[in-house]
């Protein structure tokens, strides 16, 4: 089907809702949300008031001088999108509008529905927000108070066993990343909205993630709180870790041990949410206050034309300051990673390495060699995890 000047196209169902800088247009039946701009929305509206591209593009010329009006650039990228119901009055292949509203995902539908909707709103009263910010104050008091219970990279290691400290890492990674996707769910869920868990990868990690594309219907001001439910829990379980230090002073044992050592694995991810670059809920609080919702991809082009004076476009890029500022927290994000691996990540792997290596010469020795075997084989299959995780993110993007 050709689109020309003179064609007349009707959209399908859509629901628009203003935004920061423009409006979020929703398509209730695939789910989908577009950011779009006050021209865009308007075409779509004389769209279906039966005017043609030639009369629309016209139209908005007028009232939109300074923009680039394109209606049938526009009108084609519609039908990309599956977003054309009909072309010339001729139905455009798919379900009808009255099909679609039919099959139009509802509001409320989806995962974790027995999570009701005021038990979840209840951990985000006034209240219980003023005494998430006085946990944080909190955790920065016991920092100053006693430096000692800032992580060290030792803490990782419990036992002798490398196996068995790998192993407790991971519980203990998993029951706290499960704690934060279930601030985000709460989150959610408190406005009603269905959310799922899916899995995914952050630098070297696979992680859950709770999938919330529910949250466009939102304001931005609502949208902060999922954003950042999981944070919140984070700074929670990291109290009751220091407290639990706090408490027992002296050659610590086996609590205050794994206590530190859960104290290092949240502090870790709290440094990693800096790293925009990996897209974290950080990330989409700085995104959704400045309405800029495609900043990663703006900054790299930003970023492009300054360090390379080429392979962006300067004119789009610069248009927001945003975005520069952005451009800075994007590297930065970085030179967090390097520092993470330097004063970590690295000091681990290296005394796990030169533990783990020379047993594998000597398996008569039993006990030590297993564990070296045990330790390589998690290795692998968190490394195949990984691979699983990368590989379907890029079938994902294609």
């Amino acid at each position: 089907m050709k689109v020309t000047s003179r064609s007349k196209v009707m959209p399908v169902e859509l629901t628009v809702r203003p935004d920061r800088q423009g409006y979020i247009v929703e398509d209730a039946t695939a789910g989908e949300f577009y950011e779009m701009s006050e021209p865009s929305v308007q075409a779509l509206q004389r769209m279906r008031e039966g005017l043609s591209l030639e009369a629309i593009e016209e139209e908005l010329s007028a009232r939109f001088p300074d923009e680039e009006i394109d209606m049938i650039g526009f009108a084609e990228q519609l039908l990309e999108l599956k977003l054309v119901a009909e072309l010339d009055g001729i139905p455009v292949r798919g379900e009808s509008d009255s099909e679609r509203s039919a099959n139009a995902k509802p509001l409320k539908s989806g995962g974790f529905g027995w999570i009701s909707e005021p038990f979840a709103r209840f951990w985000f009263h006034p209240v219980m927000r003023l005494l998430y910010v006085s946990v944080i104050i909190m955790n920065i008091a016991l920092f100053i108070a006693k430096p000692g219970l800032f992580p060290q990279y030792r803490d990782v290691f419990l036992f002798e066993s490398m196996a068995l400290n790998s192993l407790i890492w991971l519980g203990i990674s998993f029951v706290l990343l499960m704690l934060h996707e279930l601030g985000h769910i709460m989150a959610v869920r408190s406005f009603g909205l269905p959310a799922k868990l899916g899995i995914g990868h952050r630098f070297l990690f696979v992680v859950f993630e709770t999938e919330m594309d529910g949250v466009w219907r939102l304001t931005p001001k609502q949208r902060n709180r999922a954003y950042l439910a999981g944070a919140g829990m984070d700074q929670v379980m990291l109290l009751l870790c220091l407290a639990v230090q706090f408490a027992l002073p002296g050659e610590p044992g086996f609590v205050a041990k794994l206590a530190a050592f859960a104290a290092l694995d949240l502090v870790v991810k709290l440094v990693f949410q800096c790293c925009f670059y990996m897209k974290t809920d950080l990330y989409y609080v700085v995104e959704n206050g400045t309405g800029c919702y495609n900043l990663m991809e703006r900054s790299r082009e930003w970023l492009a034309v300054k360090l390379r004076g080429r392979g962006g476009d300067p004119a789009r890029a610069i248009e927001e300051r945003a975005v520069k500022w952005y451009a800075v927290f994007y590297a930065a994000g970085y030179v967090f990673t390097l520092g993470m691996i330097a004063l970590f990540f690295a000091p681990q792997l290296i005394v796990s390495l030169t533990t783990v290596i020379p047993r594998l010469a000597f398996p008569a020795e039993g006990g030590p060699f297993w564990d070296a075997v045990v330790f390589l084989a998690e290795c692998i299959g968190l490394g195949a995890l990984l691979l699983y995780s990368w590989i379907k993110s890029r079938r994902n993007a294609v």
